[in-house]
């Protein structure tokens, strides 16, 4: 059965930018002389600054600048995407043209800044495609909760239910499953837990693969 939405997340489904990130939070943490490593950075990929800022401090004790640390990050990010351009995932453009060919609305529910998703969606020429835009400072709390795919199922209009979620990360899917929402995992940097793979309706390589697996798995179903 198709969906009546699909919700997009962002940094690491449609667009390659987690491993830039990651650059540049070890590039700033190496300014601010720590060792900003893959293993204080995955346990807030995903989320919110918030939650960044507590694994911080939690890592290299409460006198560390955040604030300062974060702006360094994000102005090593903004000049490789302005260097280099945005990387867009294989099949972005070509699945959300087939959506919006479908008449089903499509959403981003993202753990970034409203700013920040704006300014990739308008690089990626890819605005227009999506109904619904929910950024981190809107959910009341981070992934793995369920609060940003809650509001934008109630921004598209559509139960929680009929909703499907892409997501590459483990808290990602966590929050999709949180709010009752089927969803498929188009994995990133790092594979999800087993567990939370098996409540999944799929793990594909790539966004070119999901339309085609939801046909298939539509016309299972009549």
């Amino acid at each position: 059965m198709l969906p009546e939405a699909v919700i997009f997340d962002m940094d690491g489904l449609m667009f390659d930018t987690e491993r830039l990130s990651s650059q540049a939070w070890q590039a700033a943490g190496k300014r601010m002389g720590v060792d900003l490593n893959e293993s204080v950075i995955s346990r807030f990929r995903g989320t919110t600054p918030q939650v960044s800022r507590r694994v911080c401090l939690e890592a290299f004790g409460p006198s560390f600048d955040y604030t300062a640390a974060r702006t360094l990050r994000t102005e090593f990010l903004e000049q490789a995407i302005r260097e280099r351009g945005l990387p867009v995932k294989p099949g972005l453009k070509d699945l959300l043209s087939r959506l919006s060919e479908e008449g089903i609305p499509a959403a981003v529910a993202s753990s970034s800044p409203l700013e920040t998703i704006r300014w990739y969606l308008s690089l990626a020429e890819i605005t227009p495609f999506f109904q619904a835009i929910v950024s981190g400072e809107e959910a009341a709390r981070s992934k793995p909760d369920p609060d940003c795919f809650l509001l934008a199922a109630s921004r598209l209009k559509k139960p929680a239910a009929s909703c499907l979620v892409l997501e590459d990360s483990e808290n990602g899917l966590l929050a999709a499953q949180a709010a009752g929402m089927r969803s498929i995992c188009i994995p990133d940097l790092a594979m999800p837990a087993p567990e939370i793979l098996a409540r999944t309706e799929a793990v594909l390589p790539s966004l070119s693969e999901v339309w085609p697996w939801l046909q298939h798995a539509s016309s299972d179903h009549r």
